[in-house]
C-alpha cells in the first residue's frame, strides 16, 4: 500500500570530485619562463668579433730553398754553351728580386724564401774540396709575407692596436724587400763574373762534380741540383752523397747530334743518379733551358 501522505526522501548526488590546479600553474610557470629567458637572449647584443690582431700571426715565411748546379765548360763541348747557362743562372737569380717598397695595403702577400745556390764545374778534379775560383755560392735573402691586408678604418675595439701592428709588420717586409733586391744584384755580378775552366787537358768527372755538390749541399729541406753537360764522362764515376729524393734538372747539350747516342748516355747517366736515390728526373735541351732553369731558381724543380 503506498502512502500519499508525505513525499518520497531526495537521494543526495554524489560530491563532484575538483581535479588538482598544481599542474596547469607549474605549465604556466614553464612557459613564462621560457619566454623571458628567450626575450634575454634575443635582445643580447651580438657578440663582438675578435679584433684584427688577435686572429693569429701577421708575417708568414717560406721554407728556405738550397740548390747546387754543376756545369761542364769542357773543351769536348761547344764553346758558348757553358756561358749560356751560366748567363741563364745569373738571370734566374736576379729575378728573385722583389718588388722594391712596401707592401700593397689592399691584400696579402706571399713569402719569399731564401735561396742559396752552389755553383761547380766539371773537369779532372770535380769532387776536390778546393775547387778554387771555379766555383761560387751566393745567397738571396727570403722575405716575410702578410697574412692580412691593412685593417680598414673602424670604430670598432682593437682597431687602433691592429693598424700599429699591421703598420710595423709591413715596414718588416719594406725592409726584407730591400735586403733580397741588394742580395739578388750581388748574386747576379757574381755568377756573371764566375771562370769557366777551359783548360786544355781537363777531362769529364760529371758525377764526381754532382756528387761533390750532394755533400756540400746535404739531405734535408728543400733542394734541386742542376747538371749541365753533354754526359759523356770520360773519368771513372764517383758516387757520394744522396739526393735524398730531391728533383734534378738535366740540360743535356748533344754535340754529336746523334739522337741514338746521346739517349745512351742519358739513360747511363739517370741509372747512376738513381742510385744515389735522385727523386724526378727532368731533361731539357740548351734552346729551352733560359726558361726551365729560371723557374728552377725559383722552386727547384721543373714541371714537365
Amino acid at each position: 500500500m503506498i502512502s500519499y501522505d508525505s513525499p518520497p526522501a531526495r537521494q543526495r548526488r554524489p560530491a563532484r570530485r575538483r581535479s588538482p590546479r598544481w599542474p596547469l600553474v607549474v605549465a604556466c610557470v614553464v612557459v613564462a619562463v621560457g619566454l623571458l629567458a628567450g626575450y634575454k637572449f634575443l635582445s643580447r647584443p651580438a657578440p663582438r668579433p675578435a679584433p684584427p690582431a688577435a686572429r693569429g700571426p701577421l708575417l708568414s715565411h717560406a721554407q728556405a730553398l738550397k740548390l747546387g748546379a754543376c756545369i761542364d765548360p769542357t773543351l769536348s763541348i761547344e764553346s758558348s754553351f757553358a756561358p749560356s747557362i751560366r748567363h741563364d743562372l745569373a738571370t734566374g737569380i736576379g729575378q728573385l728580386a722583389p718588388p722594391a717598397g712596401p707592401p700593397r695595403t689592399d691584400r696579402r702577400t706571399r713569402a719569399q724564401p731564401a735561396v742559396s745556390l752552389l755553383i761547380r764545374e766539371v773537369d779532372t778534379n770535380s769532387f776536390s774540396s778546393q775547387p778554387g775560383q771555379y766555383a761560387a755560392q751566393v745567397t738571396v735573402s727570403g722575405v716575410h709575407g702578410l697574412t692580412r691586408r691593412r685593417p680598414p678604418p673602424s670604430a670598432s675595439a682593437g682597431y687602433t692596436r691592429a693598424l700599429a701592428i699591421w703598420s710595423k709588420d709591413s715596414q718588416v717586409v719594406a725592409a726584407d724587400r730591400k735586403q733580397a733586391a741588394g742580395d739578388a744584384a750581388s748574386a747576379v755580378r757574381t755568377v756573371a763574373a764566375l771562370p769557366l775552366d777551359r783548360r786544355k787537358g781537363s777531362f769529364s768527372a760529371i758525377t764526381a762534380c754532382v756528387s761533390a755538390l750532394l755533400v756540400d749541399v746535404p739531405a734535408g729541406g728543400r733542394r734541386g741540383y742542376l747538371v749541365a753537360s753533354d754526359l759523356e764522362e770520360n773519368e771513372a764515376p764517383q758516387l757520394a752523397g744522396s739526393f735524398g729524393g730531391a728533383p734534378l734538372l738535366i740540360v743535356q747539350t748533344c754535340e754529336s747530334g746523334d739522337a741514338g747516342r746521346c739517349q745512351q748516355l742519358l739513360s747511363h747517366f739517370k741509372a747512376l743518379m738513381h742510385r744515389l736515390h735522385a727523386g724526378r728526373i727532368t731533361v731539357v735541351r740548351p734552346e729551352d733551358a733560359g726558361p726551365a732553369i729560371a723557374q728552377w731558381v725559383r722552386t727547384g724543380e721543373v714541371s714537365p
